[in-house]
């Protein structure tokens, strides 16, 4: 897809990240003190770190903007988890979180991946059902102890 290209700059995917989950953060009352790790919050370190550990990000990309990412990375067995999807927030509601999906969903398949999985802020019903809707199904909710969220863990079998 002309639109994305593959992203390696700590600082812009961090960018893009905290303007993106900021919305959520003040949704859910997310705080830098209550949920560090959660996206709005996170660090170019953090992002740099994940990058050397196998993440590979891509940005969505539009008159010379970078207004969407979406990464995946290696989990087992044939199962990658796709992570991090973020569309600046002036920029939702027009498919390009979709494009992004579906991006990361054909580099994953290129590359013998059979599953993809995401994880989902419990709460969030709207975004779980976005996700419903490109065929994801719910498998468990996992608890996180150091976070104000349980997870909802969502798969979807990639076809050749």
């Amino acid at each position: 897809m002309k639109n994305i290209i593959e992203i390696n700059d700590s600082k812009i995917i961090t960018e893009i990240l905290n303007r993106a989950f900021m919305t959520v953060a003040k949704q859910y009352n997310f705080t830098k003190e209550n949920a560090p790790t959660f996206p709005a919050f996170i660090n170019s370190d953090r992002i740099d770190a994940s990058l050397n550990n196998g993440l590979k990000m891509y940005g969505y990309k539009t008159n010379n903007q970078i207004i969407g990412c979406v990464g995946y990375s290696y989990y087992k067995d044939q199962i990658y988890f796709i992570e991090r999807l973020a569309t600046l927030p002036e920029y939702r509601h027009s498919g390009i979180g979709k494009s992004l999906m579906e991006y990361a969903e054909d580099r994953i398949k290129d590359i013998g991946g059979k599953i993809a999985e995401i994880h989902v802020v419990d709460k969030n019903a709207t975004l779980r059902e976005w996700y419903k809707k490109l065929y994801y199904v719910e498998m468990r909710i996992e608890e996180i102890k150091t976070l104000p969220f349980n997870s909802c863990v969502m798969n979807k079998e990639l076809e050749k």
